[in-house]
């Protein structure tokens, strides 16, 4: 089958847009906890973009607080099976997430479920960061 030429075009990253209470506080906490960068941010302390190595993540903080959203709190309004387990933010793929594991281990960070191998083929652990949003991080068997 031939590919169109859309279809050729490589998507190299994204940047998951998070609603967060306070831009100031979670820049900290990832930078600090996570060894993320800054690489913008916006008059006001109301947005930034931060990242490591190839992802990036954008922040952002609404004029009115109560708005951050994380996914698991639709899997619970929903009766979803998990009860919000499993109900991701973002998912980040590694190189090495046994290393990431001990570095944020070291750092304090809310770790969720420890670092196992999966059912669906990876190796990886869930973080909670100071907003409640759940990041997965692993690599593939």
């Amino acid at each position: 089958m031939d590919m169109t030429d859309t279809e050729k075009q490589n998507l190299l990253n994204v940047a998951p847009y998070f609603i967060v209470e306070n831009v100031s506080e979670t820049v900290e906490f990832y930078t600090k906890k996570l060894g993320f960068k800054i690489d913008w941010i916006g008059e006001g302390l109301l947005f930034a973009i931060i990242s490591r190595g190839e992802v990036s993540l954008m922040l952002r903080q609404l004029k009115k607080k109560g708005f951050t959203r994380p996914n698991r709190l639709a899997h619970v309004e929903a009766g979803w099976h998990t009860d919000g387990a499993f109900a991701w933010d973002a998912y980040i793929w590694v190189e090495n997430a046994d290393e990431l594991f001990l570095e944020f281990k070291e750092n304090s960070v809310n770790i969720i479920r420890p670092l196992e191998n999966s059912e669906y083929g990876n190796r990886d652990f869930e973080i909670e960061d100071n907003n409640g949003y759940i990041l997965c991080f692993g690599h593939s068997l």
